[in-house]
């Protein structure tokens, strides 16, 4: 029990000033396949979000993680113009990130059983920045303000960025769904970050947003399915 607090007061920090922002939309890829189940999320909470009204019924202390992968959808070709080296180093960095999150809190394990929550997580859209009109739209005034006026007409400022992502927990015996959620992120203009000339550093923040993202999830479920066994 002390273990999850502590886990879930560190996300909170950590989440608290995140260097990238929630996009209006996202177009589910297909990599969850059934999406009738999700919602609008809150302004706190991905953009299309599912749980299941069981979730916290159960002690899950065990996870399964599938490998992270890349799914291409019909209708979003910007992955597939990546080059494949830029794309394998995101999902590895998405894969060691979420994996090293988790070990802190959960035990990994390789097999279905009981309390054991399959994890499956796909990155299904990324972006990079133009690092160059990025830089000049930041420093100059009449950047800042064009980028603004860009912002507010499509919710992304100029040249930041964005990347989107996929993730589902299942119960590895039954398969049935605990959660799922669809999500896109992009990148503020001002991150206070030493980044800018990073390509990838959208893709790379929100990342690591949704990694703390998706360890606060189960941590609150497993969470919940502790108070719920003592009661």
């Amino acid at each position: 029990m002390r273990r999850f607090m502590a886990g879930l007061l560190a996300i909170a920090l950590l989440t608290g000033c995140a260097s990238t922002y929630r996009a209006r939309k996202a177009t589910p890829s297909g990599f969850l396949g059934d999406y009738s189940q999700l919602k609008k999320g809150d302004k706190d909470q991905e953009l299309l979000i599912y749980v299941s009204p069981r979730a916290g019924t159960n002690k899950y202390e065990k996870i399964m993680m599938d490998p992270v992968r890349i799914y291409v959808s019909e209708t979003n070709s910007r992955l597939s113009k990546i080059p494949k080296e830029d794309l394998q180093r995101m999902v590895n960095y998405l894969d060691s990130t979420v994996r090293a999150l988790l070990k802190e809190s959960f035990t990994m394990v390789d097999q279905p059983g009981p309390g054991v929550m399959q994890l499956r997580i796909a990155l299904t859209d990324a972006q990079t920045a133009n690092r160059a009109l990025d830089t000049v739209s930041t420093l100059l005034p009449i950047g800042l303000a064009v980028s603004e006026l860009r912002n507010l007409a499509t919710g992304s400022h100029t040249a930041v960025g964005s990347a989107g992502i996929e993730y589902e927990g299942l119960d590895s015996l039954t398969h049935k769904r605990l959660f799922a959620a669809v999500d896109r992120r992009v990148g503020r203009k001002v991150t206070g970050k030493l980044d800018k000339f990073d390509k990838w550093h959208t893709a790379n923040d929100a990342i690591d947003y949704w990694a703390s993202k998706i360890h606060q999830r189960l941590l609150e479920q497993a969470l919940e399915g502790n108070l719920k066994l003592e009661n």
